[in-house]
């Protein structure tokens, strides 16, 4: 099933209104559908928990690099910790993209070369899940 493509003003908006609900509604959306693209995000209810919620948000960003084939998880990890208002812009853009290139043989571009991720079993150069909950 291809993720729901969202307006990402909307997401802005609509969290600013709802003081921040809509966030927590959109993060919690989008694991499912990172999770359903092959992302291994465990579940939202560790996201609300505090000091817990750093590492919820690591693999949340470890499963997003993992469907966007991109090869700078951490970096993206320390980009979404301290300056967390790009987040929702980032990670909507790419599955904005990725829904509307689902189904045709791509996902986020035309000759991107395999990444590596320990952790993931069916991808290449996984080893078996050790992050695994």
């Amino acid at each position: 099933m291809p993720p729901k493509e969202r307006n990402i003003l909307l997401v802005y908006i609509l969290s600013f209104v709802t003081f921040g609900i809509y966030f927590l509604y959109w993060e919690y959306k989008t694991k499912n559908e990172l999770n359903e693209l092959g992302a291994n995000i465990p579940s939202y209810i560790l996201a609300l928990i505090p000091i817990v919620n750093i590492y919820w948000l690591y693999r949340y960003t470890e499963g997003w690099a993992y469907v966007t084939k991109k090869d700078n998880a951490i970096i993206y990890f320390i980009l979404f910790l301290f300056v967390g208002i790009i987040m929702p812009y980032i990670v909507q853009r790419d599955l904005n993209e990725i829904a509307r290139n689902y189904g045709k043989g791509q996902m986020m571009g035309p000759g991107m070369p395999p990444q590596q991720y320990p952790g993931y079993p069916n991808y290449p150069g996984g080893q078996g899940g050790q992050f695994r909950m």
